[in-house]
């Protein structure tokens, strides 16, 4: 009798485990990537609100009907986030300045922007030093006229690029880059953002909801990252 109560005990032990193992892999998640070459189409550029976008449309087509409307559209946008009106305390970035960056006529000559950078982000200034909300509206104008004068670089020595992370899913992501240099990027859920990084070989980890994300990335150009859960 106490043979078969071990024996039954023993296998309904066993049937648990095994119901168990199953239920805990089937919950597990995996990460669906999509590298890709950042391409810039017309209805983006006008229909998004966000200057790399528009910037970066008109570098790939320099000579299409619409580049004038759009460097028009283009410094209206970053005129807005640098009004006086919405940030009374910060020194906007100037529109001859970013004139200069956005509709200089050696934009489709193929010269080298990459004095414009330094210049650029001269123009935006800290008007107090010691605030905090200050000093980040003062980065965002700068990370704005790097990423112009980066995108109207013609130089192939260009020694940085960006990495834009497009979050397909419903959670919000901290992504980890790694490498000569560490950068914390966070994007939001069904949103996207950007990090220009050093040109070279990063780790890129995060996690995607519940599942683990980790990735060796060799950065020579800018590239697009699309994350999402699989299905």
């Amino acid at each position: 009798m106490k043979k078969i109560f071990l024996i039954l005990f023993l296998s309904v032990f066993s049937l648990g485990i095994a119901q168990k193992k199953k239920k805990t892999g089937s919950k597990a998640k995996v990460v669906a990537e999509k590298e890709t070459v950042i391409i810039y189409t017309l209805q983006e550029a006008e229909t998004s609100n966000e200057p790399r976008i528009i910037a970066g449309f008109i570098k790939q087509n320099p000579g299409h009907e619409k580049t004038d409307a759009l460097k028009r559209r283009l410094i209206n946008i970053i005129m807005a986030d640098n009004s006086i009106e919405a940030k009374p305390t910060i020194k906007p970035l100037s529109k001859d300045k970013i004139e200069k960056i956005v509709s200089n006529n050696e934009l489709n000559k193929g010269k080298n922007f990459a004095a414009n950078k330094t210049s650029s982000e001269k123009n935006v200034s800290l008007a107090s030093a010691g605030s905090n909300k200050n000093s980040e509206v003062s980065e965002q104008g700068k990370k704005t006229a790097s990423m112009l004068s980066h995108i109207f670089n013609n130089d192939p020595n260009d020694k940085e690029a960006y990495i834009n992370i497009k979050n397909k899913s419903k959670c919000n992501l901290i992504v980890k880059i790694s490498g000569n240099k560490y950068y914390n990027l966070e994007v939001p859920a069904r949103g996207q953002n950007f990090v220009m990084v050093e040109k070279g070989e990063y780790i890129l980890t995060t996690q995607v909801c519940d599942a683990k994300y980790s990735s060796l990335k060799k950065i020579q150009k800018d590239i697009q990252i699309e994350l999402n859960v699989a299905e």
